[in-house]
């Protein structure tokens, strides 16, 4: 991927990623997700730092657009790009090249959905806990959180996996080379 590309998809992500906190208030489950489907999108990029330092910037954008101190806005950035993060990374080291669709053949939905599913309800755990550190609200009074985000984030998951894999040019399944 060229730097102008990555670019114009990270401004692009930055746009829909403060449309979507700006609307909803910088609401507790939406940026998280958006930030999860993100990271993975990009994961096939190798540029995870730039991808980190990105999301960290926005967050703490919008954060302090929302009226909080620079120190909360990181505190923001936390609570949403490292839960991101975990669900991109559990993703790929469960089901490599799942995102773009290689290996499809060789697993079962099935096995795939619970992979997914199992990265999603840890990332959601992991959202409620450094939420919970962060605000100070007891953990027990989020206790549909993690199950409210991690229903956010499998479809959207699906669905971008969906979208990508309906992008991409459908080829010959096996090829006979003599």
């Amino acid at each position: 991927m060229t730097v102008a590309r990555y670019a114009a998809r990270t401004a692009a992500f930055a746009a829909v990623y403060l449309l979507v906190s700006w609307v909803l208030d910088f609401s507790l489950v939406l940026p998280p997700v958006v930030a999860a489907v993100w990271m993975l999108a990009q994961g096939h990029w190798g540029l995870r730092r730039f991808d980190v330092i990105a999301l960290v910037t926005i967050t703490t954008a919008v954060a302090i657009a929302h009226g909080t101190s620079m120190l909360s806005g990181f505190g923001a950035a936390a609570v949403v790009t490292f839960p991101a993060m975990l669900f991109a990374l559990l993703v790929e080291r469960w089901l490599p090249g799942w995102w773009q669709g290689h290996g499809d053949r060789f697993r079962s939905r099935r096995t795939s959905l619970t992979r997914v599913a199992g990265a999603a309800g840890l990332s959601a755990v992991a959202f409620v806990v450094l939420h919970a550190a962060m605000s100070g609200v007891p953990a027990l009074g989020l206790v549909l959180t993690p199950v409210v985000h991690a229903a956010v984030l499998l479809p959207a998951a699906l669905a971008g996996r969906a979208i990508n894999r309906s992008r991409t040019p459908r080829t010959a399944g096996l090829t006979l080379v003599r």
